[in-house]
């Protein structure tokens, strides 16, 4: 089983974050979705809130996003957000 998967992170200013990740967590709309590498397929809304994830043998890291919508699947998740919140 893969334990990593990509993530991208795309604001309308362009590409914020690309990089290979262990773990991830997300501001579900109905609450916070943590994801792994081969989690099932998923279109899921976010609400405003922290997106934090976990780099390949590194360390947490995050940041904030207004809403969106992420899409999840086994090897990747792309996360379109409205904007990044500073």
């Amino acid at each position: 089983m893969a334990r990593s998967f990509q993530l991208k992170v795309v604001t309308p200013e362009g590409i914020a974050v690309e990089a290979d990740v262990e773990s991830l967590v997300l501001p579900g709309a109905a609450g916070s979705l943590g994801v792994l590498a081969s989690h099932e397929p998923w279109t899921v809304l976010l609400k405003q809130g922290a997106v934090s994830w976990k780099k390949v043998a590194g360390a947490w890291e995050s940041f904030d996003i207004a809403a969106g919508v992420a899409q999840i699947e086994g090897t990747s998740t792309t996360v379109l957000a409205d904007s990044k919140v500073k």
